[in-house]
């Protein structure tokens, strides 16, 4: 019974975690958008990803599979990005 707990436990804090990634990637890409002057995309932005926060955390398997992907690819630009700058 502990061990079945102890994964539940662990599955919600990496669920939390792919969600307070996703709102800081989502952030960024929105506040992007708005010093660019693309106010129109910024808010349909803004829609879109409270749309699919709302639906991960209710758990909605094509919702937490588009938030992984999201974080995911995310991270992998940044250390894409990463590597260009220490090779120039």
């Amino acid at each position: 019974m502990y061990q079945f707990q102890h994964e539940v436990q662990r599955k919600e804090k990496i669920d939390r975690v792919y969600h307070t990634l996703y709102i800081i990637s989502c952030l960024v890409n929105i506040a992007l958008d708005f010093a660019n002057g693309h106010f129109l995309n910024g808010i349909v932005s803004l829609l879109f990803a409270v749309f699919i926060f709302h639906y991960g955390l209710r758990k909605k398997y094509w919702a937490v599979l588009f938030i992984k992907c999201t974080v995911w690819i995310h991270i992998v630009f940044l250390l894409v990005m990463f590597l260009v700058m220490r090779i120039k």
